[in-house]
């Protein structure tokens, strides 16, 4: 069954300064979180948030660490189905990927030839670029081999769970490059829910361009695990990181940078795209992030998330696709989220984020902005200011799909603010059946639906919707 649903955020500007110059002043289941996981004006608050995490994800690029090659640096590794001179495809030198990314040097590519699915666990320690031909594609096996190379010092030191990651980058000035790939799934998992599951995971201060690729169906090869809150398409930084069993679930820091652009993310099982934990950053912009909708297996399953970000990350999100993100198990008045942002409840706050210039479709909640108190309850906003962004966004469902209740009433909203301070919501184009105002639960009508809803927010500044 759904378990707790995460609620993140993204873009760092200075809302204050920004709300001082219109003024001419000087100065993240269990769906809807109960609390738990789960002008021209503006443009000056974009260009402080882009300058910000420009200058975050360069600076990454820059400490890259560069040592002595075994070839010339920039040489290309060929990856295929046989072991040659290591020339081209024709005669490549390399018959597993792995292999390959283990020979090469910083600055090298290690490129995949053909269109059979090279079937491994990928751990990148070093800054190459991984591409191939056209339909290259890196997919799990029916059964899990981790590989033979180490993964963080911490997952020892600290009796962390080892992650099912199909291409795993980690180390500070690490930056990889990962284009024009096939990652794909489904994983086979360990028979039950205490699982990490991902497509691309980048950790422990690596950095990563990833764009035109296809992340798609990162999800449990058993469908009776649907239920279980795993399933990352491209997972940036972790906060917290469970011990084998969930038998705990400890402070962690993993942080990571990337830019993902032109991406397609689809088939997840829990997140599209999942940026998380204080001194993590990311630009997602220009992709395009679909789940499998209501009437499918997942959707009957578990409410999934588009794009989350999460517990102090910061992002950029602007110009995404995100779609189909739906719940419908009839038994439970859980949301899924196309955008989500969450914070607090005894983890950082996400703020000054913002979200802008989206295309967001039937999806339960299209947008959601979630900045709790200290409290782990997680019942009433923080009272720092969280400034966050909701701008441009063109964001329609044209149908009721999520229906449970009385008691318990399904929910879907254009625009949720459940807990933030002083966060904007404007310039949004809002239309379809499935967010009309319609804010009473029957037995009859078993939902509510709303445009915009800022129950729960303090002081929101919402104008020029239509």
């Amino acid at each position: 069954m759904e378990g707790n649903l995460y609620r993140g955020a993204i873009f760092k500007g200075t809302w204050s300064a920004i709300f001082g110059l219109i003024h001419n002043q000087a100065c993240r289941g269990t769906g809807r979180p109960k609390g738990r996981d789960r002008l021209k004006h503006y443009e000056i608050g974009r260009l402080i948030a882009r300058i910000a995490v420009t200058g975050a994800l360069t600076s990454g690029v820059a400490v890259a660490a560069v040592s002595g090659p075994a070839y010339a640096a920039g040489t290309t590794r060929y990856v295929g189905a046989s072991a040659g001179s290591d020339t081209s495809c024709a005669s490549p030198g390399y018959t597993t990927v792995q292999a390959a990314v283990n020979a090469a040097s910083p600055g090298d590519t290690v490129f995949l030839c053909g269109t059979t699915a090279y079937k491994e666990q990928v751990i990148i320690t070093k800054s190459i670029t991984l591409t191939g031909d056209k339909g290259a594609t890196i997919a799990a096996p029916s059964t899990w081999v981790a590989s033979a190379d180490p993964l963080p010092p911490q997952f020892a030191s600290d009796n962390l769970l080892q992650p099912q990651a199909l291409v795993l980058a980690w180390g500070k000035g690490v930056h990889v490059t990962i284009s024009g790939l096939t990652i794909a799934g489904p994983l086979p998992g360990n028979g039950g829910c205490a699982e990490e599951e991902f497509g691309i995971l980048v950790i422990d201060g690596a950095s990563a361009q990833i764009t035109h690729d296809a992340v798609t169906n990162i999800a449990d090869a058993n469908t009776s695990l649907y239920g279980c809150q795993y399933g990352i398409g491209i997972g940036i930084g972790h906060e917290h990181w469970p011990t084998p069993g969930f038998a705990s679930n400890p402070v962690v820091d993993f942080t990571g940078s990337a830019t993902i652009s032109h991406t397609t993310v689809s088939g997840y099982q829990k997140d599209g795209i999942d940026v998380d934990g204080p001194g993590t950053y990311a630009q997602v912009r220009d992709n395009t992030v679909t789940a499998t909708g209501p009437t499918s297996l997942l959707g009957r399953s578990i409410a999934p998330n588009g794009i989350e970000v999460a517990r102090g990350a910061f992002a950029q999100i602007q110009g995404n696709t995100v779609s189909g993100n739906q719940y419908t198990d009839p038994t439970e008045p859980n949301d899924a989220t196309g955008i989500l942002l969450f914070g607090g409840c005894g983890d950082p706050l996400v703020t000054h984020v913002t979200v802008a210039d989206n295309k967001v479709v039937n999806n339960d909640v299209g947008i959601y902005l979630g900045n709790f108190g200290p409290d782990p309850s997680c019942t009433a906003s923080t009272d720092t200011r969280t400034g966050d962004v909701v701008t441009r966004n063109q964001i329609s469902d044209s149908a009721v799909t999520h229906t449970s209740g009385p008691p318990d009433c399904a929910y879907q909203a254009g625009v949720q603010d459940q807990a933030g301070n002083h966060d904007v919501i404007d310039f949004n184009h809002i239309s379809g059946a499935g967010y009309l105002n319609h804010p009473t639960c029957t037995t009859a009508q078993p939902y509510t639906t709303f445009r915009i809803d800022t129950t729960g927010a303090i002081d929101p500044i919402v104008f020029f919707n239509l």
